[in-house]
């Protein structure tokens, strides 16, 4: 039996310094960190293996997972609707930094901005799609090694798995996954190029960043704040509070979107959380 805390409501601790903080469903006693790699994903926090195995997996198939995207993702249409998007968050956080509720979450998109947010989705809710898979062949193939190797973050309502196009001029408002039992990383494929002038050392992996420089594109998880390198994976803890932009006037910006499980979350474990969310659909608590 896995023990864990349910969250009833948003009556957390609040203190300066980041913490996960999920909206439903805590595991005690897992590793914690905002950022899993450093910025060029030639480090990975306390050296773990799994999380090393699937960052060299996805940058060694990078240019072919690429090279089937710009080939089949434009004539095909978006899968996203904002819908998706309550079983991926909380509800967004205001401004002020407290924690407090702006948006009625089965009704708000965190998505902003006057272009769209596109998604190509192998995992929903974590269920593999089809369309995908017949779509995209090659990067299906990716994808379900990480399967066959008790990987993915699937069988909960929260794994996910995608290409992700955000265009410019537009951000994902500050949230927090709905439980910390993922790490998810993004694998960058398309990066708009820097302006002339732009500053290359805005942030550092330390959290610290000139609050006067704020890149045209990036990631803010916890305090830190990070740009995307091309090619080069980002592992992080969603359960932070975190958010993201793309800034640039008439280029957008496309990842894959891989949710794995936590590396401390036992075989043992995997099974009876599966189990209980099974429970949870037959109880008529979410759906498929």
């Amino acid at each position: 039996m896995v023990l864990c805390d349910v969250i009833q409501g948003p009556s957390l601790l609040r203190t300066p310094h980041a913490r996960p903080h999920p909206s439903l469903l805590f595991l005690p006693g897992l590793r914690s960190l905002p950022f899993w790699t450093n910025s060029d994903s030639t480090r990975v926090a306390y050296n773990d293996p799994t999380v090393q195995y699937v960052i060299q997996l996805l940058e060694e198939n990078v240019d072919e997972i690429r090279k089937e995207y710009l080939t089949v993702a434009p004539n095909i249409p978006s899968d996203y609707h904002p819908q998706q998007q309550d079983m991926m968050k909380t509800k967004p956080t205001d401004t002020g930094g407290n924690g407090s509720s702006v948006m009625d979450p089965q009704h708000a998109s965190l998505h902003q901005g006057n272009t769209p947010w596109k998604w190509h989705s192998y995992l929903t809710k974590g269920h593999v799609q089809g369309p995908f898979v017949q779509s995209f062949p090659y990067t299906s193939k990716i994808l379900q090694q990480l399967r066959n190797d008790g990987i993915l973050f699937e069988g909960t309502p929260f794994g996910f798995a995608f290409f992700s196009t955000l265009g410019p001029q537009s951000k994902i408002a500050p949230h927090t996954a709905p439980m910390n039992l993922r790490l998810r990383i993004h694998l960058p494929l398309i990066v708009p190029k820097k302006k002339n002038g732009d500053d290359d050392n805005n942030t550092n992996d330390n959290g610290d960043d000139d609050k006067n420089k704020k890149s045209l594109l990036g990631i803010r998880v916890g305090f830190q704040e990070r740009e995307w390198i091309l090619d080069k994976a980002i592992v992080f803890d969603d359960s932070y509070e975190h958010e993201v932009w793309n800034d640039h006037e008439s280029e957008s910006r496309v990842l894959l979107l891989v949710d794995i499980w936590h590396p401390d979350i036992t075989l043992e474990e995997k099974t009876s959380i599966i189990q209980l969310f099974q429970q949870a659909r037959l109880d008529g608590l979410w759906k498929r």
